[in-house]
């Protein structure tokens, strides 16, 4: 988790960042292609992982987080606005204006703390 977030983090301040823990990761994944239906009368190409080390376990999440790193559009990586929430999430609403990580964790909160303000500063 912290190599990801490091890169992820120098990524987004726009600052360079050694790849060599990602690498390690990536180069212990062991995976093959699998074709699947998807549902709707078509076909999916999923990697599924082989192999039980931890490294190749956690090949897959590597390969989603390199994926980021060189596709991803960085405007829409954005950390949680929760100031005790550690989590990032790609914006992929509408607006682009998403805030929190999640409307039913951070941004419940978020309403909840500022309800307790207003109503502690009307006095009720």
């Amino acid at each position: 988790r912290s190599v990801a977030r490091e890169l992820i983090v120098r990524r987004k301040e726009g600052k360079a960042a050694a790849t060599d823990g990602l690498n390690r990761y990536l180069h212990a994944h062991v995976s093959s292609p699998h074709l699947q239906a998807d549902g709707k009368g078509g076909f999916v190409l999923a990697r599924v992982p082989r192999g039980d080390r931890p490294e190749s376990l956690l090949g897959s999440l590597a390969e989603a987080v390199a994926q980021l790193l060189a596709e991803g559009d960085f405007d829409l990586v954005r950390k949680c606005e929760h100031p005790d929430c550690v989590l990032w999430f790609y914006d992929r609403t509408k607006s682009r204006r998403r805030r929190w990580c999640s409307m039913a964790q951070c941004g419940n909160r978020h309403k909840a703390a500022r309800f307790r303000e207003r109503r502690g500063a009307t006095g009720a």
